[in-house]
């Protein structure tokens, strides 16, 4: 049997993951960059030790490899799914080398603390207008409403690039997202947000869109840029560092995706909160171990409910 090289391998590598053959759950053009990217850097390294191709990869070899490179628990967890789809296909079942490793295990980071007081006044303070004239109050109507979604329901920043008008149901006080995975959910809406996001619709958005009022039930992004087009992940990201560099704080719309995990667990003013089921089911966490993750951040509230409910408290 000829002895493949790394080139070859990577090679391969790249043709399968862009065909995706029979996976269940198809990757990202990110997702396959990443894998190829991570495969690319440990192949260069095994290459470098004289190592003569992927079957002859062994389990050290990989450990020497995460040392050699000098990653991280973390980046090392994400390069083993990588490396297994490298691997995998030269040696025999069962005994890809990745499978006879132990995991890296990284531990989560901690969750951002953003309390309720400091939510409410950055989402109320956001979207003023930054100059005159109708653009920019335009902008403005948007930036508020794109706020209020991202803390008011959870929504991921991709989420919110993604909702279409026909996601948008101000019957029900809802909207209908599609979030990893393929996953779609239903969402409540927050008072705040349902009022910014009318406004939003009927004043700003015909402004960007070349005076074109909504149409009902379309799948026209119900978030567009100044140009009219539908925003990306980076705008979103611009527009949130943007309002918290302004309250004085740092981050992105995944700190407001935590905000509204954790409230939703403490409840207003630390009473009442959401069973964590619930948070999950808002979120659109797979795993109820990743909604877990936000009752870190709430051993205070639960502390005092526990006083309030034990008979030793």
């Amino acid at each position: 049997m000829p002895v493949v090289s790394f080139e070859e391998s990577l090679r391969d590598l790249e043709g399968r993951l862009a065909a995706q053959g029979g996976r269940g759950r198809r990757l990202s053009p990110r997702s396959r960059a990443a894998y190829l990217k991570d495969a690319r850097r440990v192949a260069g390294w095994l290459s470098d030790q004289g190592v003569a191709g992927p079957a002859a990869v062994t389990p050290s070899a990989i450990e020497a490899a995460f040392r050699g490179l000098g990653w991280s628990p973390a980046s090392r967890a994400r390069a083993t799914t990588a490396l297994r789809e490298w691997l995998a296909p030269y040696h025999p079942p069962s005994r890809c080398p990745v499978d006879l490793i132990d995991r890296p295990r990284a531990a989560p980071p901690p969750v951002p603390r953003l309390s309720q007081r400091d939510a409410a006044a950055l989402v109320d303070g956001a979207g003023r207008p930054g100059a005159a004239g109708p653009v920019a109050e335009a902008l403005a109507l948007r930036d508020r409403a794109l706020m209020e979604v991202l803390y008011g329901s959870g929504l991921r920043r991709q989420e919110a690039c993604d909702l279409v008008l026909a996601g948008l149901d101000f019957e029900h006080d809802s909207l209908r997202v599609v979030g990893k995975g393929g996953r779609a959910r239903t969402v409540p809406l927050t008072e705040p947000a349902v009022r910014a996001l009318r406004e939003w619709l009927s004043v700003g958005r015909p402004r960007l869109v070349g005076g074109q009022p909504p149409q009902a039930a379309t799948r026209a992004p119900a978030f567009v840029s100044r140009s009219g087009r539908a925003l990306d992940g980076s705008a979103v990201y611009r527009v949130v560092a943007r309002e918290l560099r302004a309250a004085g704080r740092a981050g992105g719309p995944h700190l407001l995706r935590h905000a509204a995990g954790t409230h939703l667990l403490e409840g207003p003013g630390g009473r009442d909160g959401a069973h964590l089921r619930v948070v999950q089911e808002v979120l659109g966490h797979a795993s109820l171990a990743t909604t877990q993750r936000y009752t870190g951040v709430t051993t205070k509230s639960m502390q005092a409910a526990l006083r309030r409910g034990h008979p030793r408290g």
